[in-house]
């Protein structure tokens, strides 16, 4: 079909051609003082040359410029790629915690040219580091500098956003600047649960009983857990002898409050599960409850626990709570040994317990397990061995008890 329109195409042309030749035609042009006497198929001829000159013309200004730009967009490219490099070992450094590294790379701040996402995303990234590099550092005035620019960019703090930024001032002690920006929050989203255990952990550390219960109210009904995910003494700025910081960490936060409450058992069962299976929390806050001096309410918290996830340090700081009432701990103690027989820890603790409670008999039995269950070289030997002495002792066999302290002194460490 196309050699048809091409060869309808050469046809016609050649009978208007043939037509043009017998009769060429005659135009008269005349401007001011010039007059231009030509035939119609040269006028013809004369603007088609015309238009194709222009139309070459055109097409070599639109390559050269293209070219200008390409060349524009490469420099653009490398710059950006360079920022990115930058960045990357920026990020490395503070991974690493070294702090002058990382500001020695944020050092070249992005160019300001230029309004794309990448742009953009890139100025956010710089912000965002170079921000927590100078609070790492404990150039405070710094990091605020930082932020106060970011927030006056078309930014609007994409990265640098008030959780985070309230979390800084958490962490350099600044408790009144924290609680308006985590309020801030608040008013953009209500049901944000990183901001209302933030605001919770600010409370709580403030004493501020009434405000932190509405807090861990909101934080109830949403069915969200308490984490906020504050560090503890993560910058050396920290450690100085006139730093204050009433944030301490969000486990020992919790844990103050949950203390407070009248009822443990009820608190555990209603806590997130990421709650109830955090060992931090669970020992701060039997610690807690111990410095009120409700030791059996502490072992009731740690024991249900341990139901839910076994933890061997969890279960050793559960065993010296436990002694307060040691025949609840036995029995605990035992019900767990059914389904951990080969449990060395758990058998040394039962013989603590039935020690405390004077069944000598039953206690020598179960130190006894514990050493068979021990490794040869293990260091706890010699402490299973001191316990199994001084059952000997109760027990009226001095030459016994002289043996087993003889043993323990041998595999204790010199």
């Amino acid at each position: 079909m196309k050699w048809l329109w091409l060869l309808a195409a050469l046809i016609v042309g050649a009978i208007a051609g043939a037509g043009w030749l017998q009769d060429s035609g005659y135009v008269l042009v005349r401007f001011s003082n010039v007059v231009l006497e030509t035939s119609a198929a040269v006028l013809i001829l004369i603007v088609t040359v015309s238009v194709w000159a222009l139309l070459w013309v055109y097409q070599l200004c639109k390559r050269a410029l293209g070219a200008t730009s390409r060349l524009a967009g490469r420099q653009q490219n490398k710059s950006v790629m360079t920022q990115y490099q930058h960045q990357s070992k920026a990020l490395l450094a503070i991974l690493g915690g070294d702090w002058n590294q990382s500001a020695k790379f944020l050092g070249v701040e992005p160019s300001p040219d230029g309004d794309g996402s990448e742009i953009q995303q890139q100025r956010s990234i710089h912000a965002l580091l170079a921000a927590h590099t100078a609070h790492a550092r404990g150039d405070l005035a710094e990091r605020d500098r930082i932020v106060q620019a970011s927030e006056s960019t078309v930014l609007q703090l994409s990265l640098l956003g008030p959780l985070l930024v309230a979390q800084w001032h958490l962490e350099s002690g600044d408790i009144k600047t924290a609680s308006d920006s985590l309020k801030r929050a608040l008013v953009g989203d209500k049901n944000n649960a990183r901001a209302w255990s933030m605001l919770a952990s600010v409370h709580i550390a403030s004493e501020n009983w009434v405000e932190a219960e509405n807090c861990w109210s909101v934080l109830k009904k949403s069915g969200q857990p308490y984490n906020t995910g504050l560090r503890l003494d993560a910058f050396d700025f920290q450690r100085r002898d006139d730093f204050y910081n009433p944030i301490l960490a969000d486990a020992l936060m919790l844990a103050k409050f949950l203390a407070r409450r009248p009822s443990g058992i009820k608190e555990f069962k209603e806590l997130a599960l990421v709650q109830r299976r955090d060992v931090t929390l669970l020992m701060a806050w039997a610690k807690e409850l111990r410095a009120l001096q409700r030791d059996s309410e502490g072992a009731a918290v740690l024991a249900v626990g341990l139901d839910e996830t076994w933890d061997s340090g969890l279960f050793a700081y559960w065993s010296e709570v436990a002694l307060a009432e040691p025949q609840k701990g036995l029995e605990r103690a035992a019900a767990w040994s059914r389904n951990r027989s080969q449990d060395p820890q758990i058998q040394e603790v039962l013989g603590l317990l039935a020690s405390q409670t004077e069944q000598w008999g039953e206690a020598k039995n179960y130190f006894e397990a514990a050493l068979k269950m021990l490794p040869e070289q293990d260091g706890a030997k010699a402490r299973v061995y001191r316990h199994l002495a001084l059952v000997w002792k109760s027990l009226g066999d001095d030459h016994r008890a002289l043996q087993y302290f003889s043993q323990a002194e041998a595999l204790a460490p010199h």
